[in-house]
């Protein structure tokens, strides 16, 4: 039973006056009744009741939360916001919509009371332009809607957030005079609903008082605010009409075709993918693109027949194969805009927030680095990098999950034929190289500010297991878009491992399965720098009666911090495997790293997987593994081939002069040597990569890759992936994300995949 208390005190708490404040973390969840709760969890709870007109006293609550309190404010109707720590949150299971990263109040003024919000929050100084100022207090009810509305990102104005990582919202109250920043919780919807889009919160108190000049100038050109324009968009449609027209017998993301095979990309139940093709000039874009998204949304808008949505999206289809092949006008160029939704309305929805954003465009000089991105998936850029800048990236090893690209077994049906004879002709069991019984739940444990964290618990695969299921997510998903979507990229990086994957998903080898069953036999990978780790026990000159523990971490460092205590005798174990902008990892002895992390002052992410690779243990084998990796090259390579740019070789793999012993080496220097990512990375973008597609599972490596974007490398850089773990995993959707944005990019690839249902000319793409 939680527990009543009676009006909050007024009481005086320190404003948060230090920019060295460490982030709140504190979860916002709402939640219809405690019932659902967990029982430890609801006999904790303190509960406040709140007037439909009172005002939550922000700096009392977040100060008995830091204290170790449960709060549970509860509304005249009865729904319930919890206020609590994040890691009670996570430990209840709770999803919050939001987390309170920061708050600062006190006799300032609220322009300096942001700033100090956003220096404990330690969020970018990029996010400061993306502020909400409002006049009022306000309500707790106005707020719980708000955040209902961010967990479905779909709020009317900018929310701030670099891509991969978290969107923040800033609130700024001028009396009480305080500020708040949120970040988004794991409460996250990926569609929107209809009370969010027509704007049923608040209007009053979200109207009329935003600093104009802060919110018209706040595009983030790299990922798209979730705004949108309400008035516009609850008239634009006429539902019924909506409904009418898209009801049939078998219904392909919201329009019937009839009852054709329901494989294909946008497939039965799926989102829909609805490409836009412009001819315009830089002065003239804006303008043009404006008029082809309010045509679209009226087109939408009509009660149209099956045949007829068909026709036009076959059109459209069309315009856009043409246009890769073609010539634009003189005097202009073609771009592409691309819609994604699950109907109709949700597809007008994202016009609306692309729309949104093109309209808060006032000077053309922000046009050559703007790229409008919905999370839906919805996106258009105005100065597109095009196919020779296209790099494949493949990752390295932990990223296999459970049930990991299943759902292309039906959108691609005969690519997962051909995937699996070529494995069952290498007497190679498909849940091998597509594992289906890994366990959900993460094995990695988390340092706290102290450093303590729990023993670590045992890995569900072994470095040989990972391996294998990682380079056959990355054949599967390189067949399908080189073979069934005709993706020709010109070049390809791996990030550790990833380096066997890309040279085995081309087709450089000569039956790349075949390398499956070794793998999981050698003793490199089953005793030298894994299990046994017999060559860790030389490197450290131990018999066999010594114990090793090792584990590897991730930290969010500047690895120039870390360089100088490799230099102490007390961390002689402790390696800096893989530098990678603002993070690194560390392997070696367990308690060794612990003790160097913690002398560090930070927080590390314990990965518990036992591998050696890229230590001085990994340079020991070399010459076992350049012999391993020395495979025959295939007869015929599928043409064209793309540079290979790797880790181990100063100079790129050209495809014309490729030698399988120059590929057996480069790997096996991949693999004995220190990864530096960033050198890595430099050197492709000095050849000419700029769009990062990762070909594998999740989207790991495309994640720091961004995140390295405009710190380490260049700003121009885009990094994205084609499959996510926990977003878009069931319907192929992150799939679907990433062919939209290389449309946006004008990547010519074949369209026939997505509609198979469509009867449509040959593919124009070559």
């Amino acid at each position: 039973m939680s527990k009543a208390i009676g009006p909050m005190p007024h009481i005086e708490v320190k404003p948060a006056e230090s920019a060295a404040e460490k982030p709140l973390r504190l979860a916002l969840c709402l939640v219809e009744e405690e019932q659902s709760l967990a029982p430890k969890l609801r006999a904790a709870l303190r509960t406040i009741a709140f007037d439909s007109n009172q005002v939550p006293y922000w700096p009392w609550l977040v100060a008995e939360v830091k204290a170790g309190a449960s709060l549970s404010l509860v509304l005249p109707s009865k729904q319930r916001l919890l206020l609590l720590s994040a890691v009670d949150a996570a430990q209840a299971r709770l999803h919050p919509q939001a987390l309170l990263q920061a708050l600062s109040h006190g006799a300032h003024k609220p322009q300096q009371l942001l700033k100090q919000a956003w220096q404990q929050a330690k969020r970018p100084e990029i996010e400061e332009r993306d502020t909400l100022f409002l006049e009022q207090s306000l309500e707790l009810e106005p707020l719980c809607l708000q955040l209902e509305a961010f967990a479905k990102r779909r709020l009317a104005q900018k929310m701030a957030g670099l891509p991969f990582q978290g969107k923040s919202l800033a609130l700024v109250f001028s009396s009480p005079a305080m500020a708040l920043i949120l970040s988004q919780g794991t409460a996250l919807s990926g569609y929107c609903d209809e009370t969010a889009l027509s704007g049923s919160y608040n209007k009053t108190a979200l109207s009329g008082s935003c600093d104009k000049t802060a919110l018209s100038s706040s595009c983030d050109e790299k990922a798209l605010s979730d705004s949108c324009d309400k008035t516009a968009l609850s008239g634009s449609y006429d539902k019924t009409a909506l409904s009418d027209s898209c009801v049939s017998s078998f219904c392909v993301s919201g329009l019937a075709f009839g009852k054709e095979s329901s494989s294909g990309l946008c497939s039965q139940g799926a989102p829909w993918l609805l490409p836009l093709t412009l001819i315009a000039n830089p002065k003239t874009l804006l303008s043009e693109a404006q008029t082809a998204l309010q045509q679209a949304q009226s087109r939408l808008s009509q009660s149209m027949s099956a045949d007829a949505l068909a026709r036009w999206l076959t059109d459209e289809l069309k315009t856009l194969e043409q246009s890769f092949s073609g010539t634009a006008p003189e005097g202009g160029e073609y771009y592409s805009l691309v819609l994604i939704g699950k109907d109709a309305a949700e597809l007008i929805a994202e016009s609306e927030l692309l729309l949104g954003q093109l309209r808060k465009i006032t000077s053309l000089a922000k046009l050559p680095e703007l790229e409008l991105i919905t999370p839906n998936g919805s996106v258009f850029c105005a100065q597109p990098l095009g196919p020779a800048r296209l790099c494949f990236v493949y990752p390295g090893v932990g990223t296999a999950y459970h049930g990991m690209l299943g759902a292309l077994k039906q959108a691609f049906p005969k690519s997962y034929a051909d995937f699996e004879a070529a494995a069952t002709a290498e007497n190679v069991a498909l849940s091998t190289l597509l594992p289906t019984a890994l366990s959900d739940v993460s094995n990695e444990t988390t340092l706290s500010d102290k450093g303590e964290a729990a023993p670590s618990p045992a890995p569900t695969m072994t470095l040989a297991e990972q391996a294998v299921a990682g380079v056959g997510a990355s054949v599967l998903l390189t067949q399908i878009l080189r073979r069934e979507f005709k993706l020709r990229p010109a070049f390809a990086i791996g990030y550790s491992m990833g380096e066997a994957a890309m040279f085995a998903a081309n087709g450089v080898w000569d039956k790349p399965f075949a390398l499956v069953k070794p793998t999981l036999e050698s003793r490199i990978f089953s005793e030298q720098i894994s299990g046994a780790l017999t060559a860790v026990r030389q490197e450290w000159q131990l018999d066999a009666r010594d114990a090793i523990c090792w584990n590897s971490f991730l930290l969010r460092i500047d690895t120039g911090s870390i360089t100088p205590l490799l230099q102490n005798p007390a961390y002689s174990r402790v390696y800096l495997a893989i530098r990678q902008g603002p993070s690194c990892v560390l392997a070696g002895d367990e308690a060794q790293c612990r003790a160097l992390i913690k002398a560090l002052g930070k927080r590390g992410v314990a990965a518990n997987r036992v591998t050696a690779m890229h230590t001085p243990a990994a340079l020991r084998v070399k010459p076992e593994l350049t012999a391993f990796y020395n495979r025959p090259l295939s007869g015929e390579l599928e043409q064209p081939q793309p540079i290979y740019i790797s880790a181990g070789s100063e100079q790129p793999l050209k495809p014309a002069r490729l030698e399988r012993k120059q590929i057996a080496e480069t790997i096996a220097t991949c693999f004995s040597q220190p990864l530096d990512v960033e050198s890595l990375l430099q050197r492709a973008r000095k050849h000419g990569a700029q769009l990062f597609l990762e070909v594998g599972a999740d989207s790991q490596t495309s994640s720091i890759i961004q995140a390295m974007a405009g710190k380490q490398l260049s700003s121009d850089i885009k990094a994205f992936g084609c499959d996510r773990k926990h977003s878009g995993a069931a319907d192929n959707k992150a799939l679907l994300k990433a062919l939209a944005r290389l449309i946006s990019h004008r990547v010519p690839l074949a369209t026939a995949a997505l509609y198979p249902q469509l009867a449509r000319p040959d593919n124009l793409v070559t």
